[in-house]
C-alpha cells in the first residue's frame, strides 16, 4: 500500500471539545487546532496588537514546530479547547481596535506600461540564465516521485546569488512552503509584483511598517520576482514545454466559497497531491478537485528547481502568477 501523502491524526477529538475562535482566545499557552481537515494542533506563543497579528507554534504533522505570525482577523479559522484562558476585557477591547485599524483593502491595479518593462526585463535577464540539461528532463518520473532535480537546485542557487537576492529566495520559498499567510513578506512580494504590471493586487493594507525596508526594499524584491520568473521561463524553454497541466484540490466543512483573488496561486503536478487535498477528513461537506494546461510563463517557482519545496513537504508543487481570469488556477 502506498504510503500517504500527509500525515494525521487517525482519531481527533471531536470539534465539540473546542470552542471556534475569538479574539478572547488569544493567550500565550493557549493550545488549539487549525479549523483544517486534519485538525492541526497549535500554540499561541505571542500577540502583537501594535501590527495586528498573533502568533502560534505548529504542534503536529510535517511542520511541527514551525512559526506562523497571522492577521488578527484569522482566527475564526482556529477553535480552542474549552475551559482555557481567555484575555481581559481590556486586552480584548485593545485586540479588537487592532482589528479595526488593519481592516482596510488596498487595491493595486496594474499599469500595461509597467507590465510591458517588466516584461523586457524578464528577457533580458533570461539571457543572463544557462541551463543545459544533461539529460532529457523525465518530468513523469520526477512527479510520480515528488522530488526535484539536485543540479537544478544549484544552478538556481548560482543565478539568484549573482543577482544578490538569495536571502529573498529562501525567505520567499520558505514561506510560501510553510503558510503563505504567515508575516508579511509573501504580501511585500505581492505588492510589487502588481507594480511591475503583472497582476493585481486585492487585499489588506500593509501591518508593518518595516515590511519595504533594508534587504526587503522593493526594488530588491522586483529584482527577485524578475530573476525568478526569467529563470522559471529558460528552464520550461530548455524543457521544451509551453504548457503544463496542473491540479489543484480543496475540501471544507460547509458550503465552497468564492475564489478569492490571488496574487500567487499554489498547485502541483501530481494528481495524488490534489487527490489528498479532496479527500478531505470526517467533517468535510463540499470537496472539488481541478486540472488545467496552463502556460508556462505563468510559473514562479516549481518544485524541480526549488529546494525548499523538497524538505518537509514533498508535493510536486508549482507557484503561479495568479490571473483574475481564470475561475480554477
Amino acid at each position: 500500500m502506498a504510503a500517504a501523502i500527509y500525515a494525521s491524526d487517525p482519531d481527533p477529538a471531536p470539534d465539540s471539545d473546542f470552542a471556534l475562535g475569538e479574539l478572547r482566545h488569544l493567550v500565550t499557552g493557549n493550545r488549539g487546532r487549525l479549523l483544517d481537515a486534519r485538525r492541526t494542533p497549535i500554540t499561541v506563543t505571542a500577540i502583537r496588537p501594535a501590527i495586528g497579528a498573533f502568533e502560534l507554534e505548529v504542534g503536529a504533522f510535517e511542520d511541527a514546530g514551525a512559526r506562523w505570525e497571522l492577521a488578527l482577523e484569522e482566527i475564526g479559522r482556529f477553535q480552542f479547547a474549552r475551559g482555557g484562558a481567555v484575555a481581559p476585557p481590556d486586552v480584548v477591547a485593545e485586540l479588537e481596535g487592532a482589528l479595526r485599524r488593519f481592516d482596510r483593502e488596498l487595491v493595486i491595479e496594474p499599469d500595461p506600461a509597467a507590465r510591458e518593462e517588466t516584461l523586457r526585463r524578464i528577457d533580458r535577464a533570461r539571457a543572463d540564465v544557462r541551463i543545459e540539461l544533461p539529460a532529457p528532463l523525465d518530468l513523469a518520473a520526477r512527479v510520480q516521485a515528488r522530488a526535484g532535480d539536485p543540479e537544478l537546485f544549484t544552478l538556481l542557487d548560482g543565478l539568484v546569488a549573482d543577482r544578490d537576492v538569495a536571502d529573498l529566495e529562501q525567505r520567499f520559498a520558505d514561506a510560501f512552503v510553510s503558510n503563505p499567510r504567515s508575516g508579511e513578506f509573501v504580501k511585500g512580494h505581492a505588492i510589487v509584483l502588481a507594480e511591475l504590471g503583472l497582476c493585481p493586487y486585492r487585499g489588506k493594507v500593509v501591518r508593518d511598517p518595516g515590511v519595504f525596508e533594508g534587504a526587503g526594499r522593493k526594488e530588491r524584491r522586483a529584482e527577485h520576482l524578475v530573476a525568478r520568473l526569467a529563470f522559471t521561463y529558460e528552464l520550461w524553454s530548455t524543457v521544451g514545454d509551453e504548457t503544463v497541466t496542473l491540479y489543484r484540490g480543496a475540501a471544507v466543512d460547509g458550503p465552497l466559497p468564492e475564489r478569492s483573488s490571488s496574487s500567487f496561486v499554489s498547485a502541483t503536478f501530481s494528481r495524488e497531491v490534489a487527490a489528498a487535498h479532496f479527500e478531505g477528513g470526517s467533517t468535510t461537506w463540499t470537496a472539488v478537485q481541478w486540472r488545467q494546461t496552463v502556460p508556462v510563463t505563468r510559473l514562479l517557482m516549481t518544485f524541480l528547481e526549488t529546494r525548499e519545496m523538497n524538505g518537509r513537504f514533498r508535493e510536486a508543487e508549482a507557484v503561479l502568477i495568479g490571473d483574475p481570469a481564470n475561475r480554477a488556477f
